[in-house]
C-alpha cells in the first residue's frame, strides 16, 4: 500500500512539474508576443511616398495621398533614411525612397511604381544580420511581413529559442489532421471530447479569404455530428474580435475548430488580441482544440509554409511563430501527397531542436499529455535529430493508424506497453 502510495505521489509530481513548466512557457510566450495587431488588411488607407514632386504626367486621379520623405512623418513602424545603406532604429522598416521612385502601399502589397529602386531595410538583431528587400519593376514587398520582421527583431527573447520545452498537453486534448478530409473516427473524437450533443463549439474558418467563406457550410459542418451550439467566427480585425459577445462565446466554448487554407492569416488575426489566450483557456476547462491542414500547423511551435507569398517557402522571418498548443514541434500537412519529405528536411538541418511530425492527408493525431494517438488512413512521419541520421537511410520514423507515439520521449510506444 505505501509502495503504490509513493508512486501516485511520483507520478502527481511529474505531471505538476510538467504543467508548471508549460505554464511558465506560456507566460514567457505571451509576454514575448508582439504587443501591436496589425491589421490583417495592410495599411487601413493607400499611400505614396516619394523624395521628389510627383511627375507632371503622373494620373493620381484616385487623390491618394502623398507623402514627401523630406518634410513629412512616415506611416507607423517605419523610418526614412536619408542614404540607402542606412539603419534604421529597432523596431522599425527604414525606407530610402530615391528622388525618381514612388513607393506605394496599397493595403498589403508594397511597390515601386516609379524609376529605379526603392530599398527596405531591417536592423540587424542578436540573432539576424541586417537585411535588405529592393523594390524595383515588378518587386512587391508585403506591408505585415516587413512590419511584423522589424517588431521581431527587438523581441526580448528572439525566436525560435535554443532551446524548447517537451511537447506536452497537461489539460484538454487536441486533434490535429494532415488535410484531405476527415473520417468518421476523427470526428466522433473530436464531438465527444467538445462534450458532445451539448458541447459549445465554435469554428474558426478565416485561414481562406473573406470572399471564400462560407458561415452556413462550417456551420453545418459541426452540427452534422450532432453538436446543438455551434458559433462560427470570421472576424479578423481586433476590435471586432474582443467585442463582449465574442469574448462571451469564447469563455463558454468546449471546442474550437482552426480551418484549413493558409496559416498565416491566424497569425495575422489572433496575435496581439486576447483570443489565443481565451484559446488555452478551452483547454484548460479539459476541452477540445482541433483543425486540419492550416489549422493542423497553427497549433504547433513553429509555423511552417507561414510566408504569405506562397505555401512553398517552409521558413518566412516574420511569421515563424504559430500559437503552439503543442510546444516543441513543427508540423507539415498533406506530407506524402505532396512530397514535402525534403521540405521537412531541410527545415530540420537548420532548427534540429524542434521535432518535425509530418501527417499524411486523411491522417491525425490525437494528442493528450505527451501521448499522441495515430488515426486514419495514411502516416505520420518523426523527425527527430537527437537521433543520428546517416545518408544511406531515411530520416523519419514513420507510423500508421493505431500507434501510439510518446513526443516527449520521442519514440513510439510498443503495444505491450499501452495496454
Amino acid at each position: 500500500m505505501l509502495r503504490r502510495t509513493a508512486v501516485s505521489v511520483a507520478l502527481c509530481t511529474v505531471i505538476a512539474l510538467s504543467t508548471l513548466q508549460l505554464t511558465r512557457v506560456r507566460a514567457e510566450r505571451e509576454a514575448t508576443t508582439a504587443p501591436e495587431h496589425l491589421s490583417p488588411y495592410g495599411l487601413a488607407k493607400p499611400v505614396l511616398i516619394v523624395a521628389a514632386d510627383l511627375p507632371k504626367d503622373f494620373d493620381n486621379s484616385d487623390k491618394i495621398a502623398v507623402l514627401d520623405v523630406r518634410r513629412n512623418e512616415p506611416p507607423a513602424g517605419f523610418q526614412f533614411l536619408k542614404r540607402r545603406d542606412d539603419s534604421p532604429a529597432g523596431g522599425k522598416v527604414g525606407v530610402y525612397v530615391p528622388p525618381d521612385s514612388i513607393l506605394r502601399i496599397k493595403g498589403r502589397t508594397m511597390s515601386n511604381i516609379g524609376k529605379g529602386t526603392v530599398t527596405l531595410q531591417l536592423a540587424k538583431s542578436e540573432t539576424l544580420p541586417a537585411r535588405s528587400v529592393l523594390l524595383e519593376g515588378k518587386q512587391t514587398a508585403d506591408y505585415n511581413e516587413m512590419r511584423r520582421c522589424a517588431m521581431a527583431r527587438i523581441a526580448e527573447k528572439p525566436y525560435p529559442p535554443k532551446h524548447l520545452p517537451a511537447p506536452f498537453v497537461p489539460k484538454g486534448t487536441l486533434l490535429i489532421i494532415g488535410g484531405g478530409g476527415m473520417t468518421p473516427d476523427m470526428g466522433k473524437r473530436f464531438f465527444d471530447a467538445g462534450g458532445g450533443a451539448d458541447g459549445y463549439f465554435v469554428v474558426l474558418p478565416i485561414a481562406v479569404p473573406d470572399q471564400a467563406i462560407n458561415s452556413a457550410r462550417e456551420e453545418q459542418f459541426i452540427r452534422r455530428m450532432g453538436a446543438k451550439h455551434v458559433t462560427v467566427i470570421t472576424q479578423r480585425e481586433q476590435k471586432d474580435l474582443e467585442k463582449p459577445e465574442t469574448i462571451a462565446v469564447l469563455k463558454q466554448a468546449t471546442a474550437i475548430w482552426f480551418g484549413g487554407g493558409r496559416q498565416w492569416n491566424f497569425v495575422d488575426a489572433y496575435e496581439g488580441t486576447k483570443l489565443p489566450a481565451l484559446f488555452r483557456d478551452v483547454l484548460n476547462r479539459g476541452g477540445v482544440i482541433g483543425g486540419s491542414s492550416a489549422g493542423a500547423t497553427i497549433q504547433g511551435d513553429y509555423l511552417i509554409r507561414g510566408a504569405p507569398a506562397g505555401p512553398n517557402i517552409m521558413m518566412c522571418e516574420g511569421y515563424e511563430r504559430a500559437l503552439g498548443f503543442l510546444p516543441g514541434v513543427a508540423i507539415d500537412q498533406h506530407f506524402s501527397a505532396r512530397k514535402r519529405f525534403k521540405d521537412m528536411t531541410s527545415f530540420m538541418a537548420k532548427y534540429p531542436q524542434y521535432l518535425g511530425i509530418g501527417i499524411d492527408e486523411s491522417t491525425a493525431i490525437v494528442v493528450q499529455g505527451s501521448i499522441a494517438e495515430i488515426l486514419g488512413k495514411g502516416k505520420v512521419h518523426f523527425y527527430d535529430r537527437r537521433k543520428p541520421v546517416t545518408d544511406s537511410e531515411k530520416d523519419y520514423e514513420a507510423y500508421p493508424a493505431g500507434t501510439k507515439y510518446d513526443l516527449a520521449k520521442r519514440q513510439k510506444i510498443e503495444k505491450a506497453a499501452q495496454k
